[in-house]
């Protein structure tokens, strides 16, 4: 009896950390994500000032 205990205690825990590890990869793909739409900015627009031309060389 204290072999099936102690293999789905085991088992239990494998179960467990195999859960966490999963929803830390998900949260850090969220992140991710949320940087690269940041990064990309698709709906931000703001107007640049006029460029004045380059002046001659003398």
């Amino acid at each position: 009896m204290k072999k099936v205990t102690s293999i789905l205690a085991v088992a239990i825990m494998t179960i467990g950390m195999a859960t966490s590890i999963i929803q830390n990869t998900a949260s850090e793909f969220d992140f991710m994500n949320d940087i690269s739409k940041a990064l990309a900015c698709d709906d931000c627009y703001w107007e640049l000032p006029p460029r004045t031309p380059p002046k001659g060389i003398a």
